[in-house]
């Protein structure tokens, strides 16, 4: 099977705005460990944007979209990779369906209320998952005091997320912003977390339960690095909430993050992510089996779902600094 393994950012898709060097730096890093992952499983054919471009003609004489539709023909199956903001994974999960190629992601339905902190919320709260309460700047607010966080409604990881003293502090900001879109959430205090998930039909298969290392600095998170299964599951809560996600987003397909808060009253869902997330780096090396190789499993159907690891060693992803850090 030909699999075309495409990252819209290092190959040079166009984007609404520039992003930061540190997600691109990790967009490339992940795409370093999907071909590493991919031309492992036997009977995989890796292909690449540039290894498919048409011979003879040069990129520039035609457009990104072109070149994509073509590259996606030229394969049987496609395993994007791109942020779920401004709708770009979406748009490339209808594309690669559209062409009538295997598409080794998630659902564009699943993909679009993803890609939505509201929708996502409600989606989640629906099926009964705990999940952080997500607001409109003009909804009605509860009371209380209390920090809250201000992100984009369809933000990907920790761009543009701030966090403010109180809830007056953050609605001020929002008025005075000439950006549009953003949502709020109070903040909920507790360790950090995600789940790598397998995720098909409904079920879900726990990989790794990550500790993730976030810090704030003049009031922006940023999101420095992953310990892939740095946290423990001793009761289970973790396992059952994966369960309860892929439930209450069925059309989940392949690998799925899900970013969680370790509170005092248990774990809660903050984020859903249709795509390959920083953990997925460390992935193969701490659970000593090939990620990339249990997504293609899958396409067997659900009888194809892995068993739980047996092996969880911790594994530290580093990503990125703070801005105008040097390098780490």
């Amino acid at each position: 099977m030909k699999v075309f393994a495409f990252d819209y950012v290092t190959e040079g898709g166009p984007t609404a705005r520039p992003l930061p060097h540190a997600f691109t730096q990790q967009g490339a890093m992940l795409f370093d460990a999907l071909l590493a992952d991919l031309g492992a499983v036997p009977g995989v054919e890796v292909c690449t944007m540039a290894t498919l471009d048409a011979p003879g003609k040069p990129p520039a004489a035609r457009s990104f979209g072109e070149r994509f539709a073509a590259c996606v023909q030229a394969a049987d199956a496609v395993w994007p990779l791109a942020p779920e903001s401004e709708g770009l994974l979406e748009h490339l999960s209808r594309d690669i369906l559209r062409g009538k190629r295997i598409l080794l992601g998630s659902a564009p339905g699943a993909v679009r209320v993803a890609g939505s902190k509201l929708k996502v919320a409600r989606a989640l709260a629906e099926g009964g998952v705990a999940t952080v309460p997500t607001y409109r700047p003009h909804a009605s607010l509860p009371e209380g005091e209390g920090a809250w966080v201000v992100k984009p409604e369809d933000g990907a990881g920790c761009l543009d997320t701030r966090l403010f003293s109180d809830r007056a502090a953050a609605l001020a900001w929002i008025r005075t912003s000439a950006a549009q879109g953003y949502v709020l959430q109070p903040f909920v205090a507790g360790k950090l977390g995600s789940l790598s998930l397998i995720c098909c039909d409904g079920t879900a298969r726990l990989l790794a339960r990550n500790q993730e290392r976030v810090a704030v600095r003049d009031n922006r998170f940023h999101f420095l690095g992953s310990t892939v299964n740095g946290l423990t599951d001793a009761d289970g809560a973790l396992e059952r909430l994966a369960q309860q996600v892929a439930a209450a987003l069925p059309t989940l397909w392949g690998y799925v993050g899900v970013d969680i808060i370790l509170s005092e009253r248990g774990a809660v869902v903050l984020d859903v992510n249709p795509r390959l997330t920083a953990a997925y780096a460390g992935l193969h090396a701490s659970i000593g089996c090939n990620p990339a190789g249990l997504v293609i499993d899958l396409l067997k159907g659900p009888a194809a779902m892995p068993a739980p690891p047996t092996r969880h060693r911790t594994v530290s992803v580093d990503v990125g600094s703070f801005p105008g850090d040097a390098p780490a």
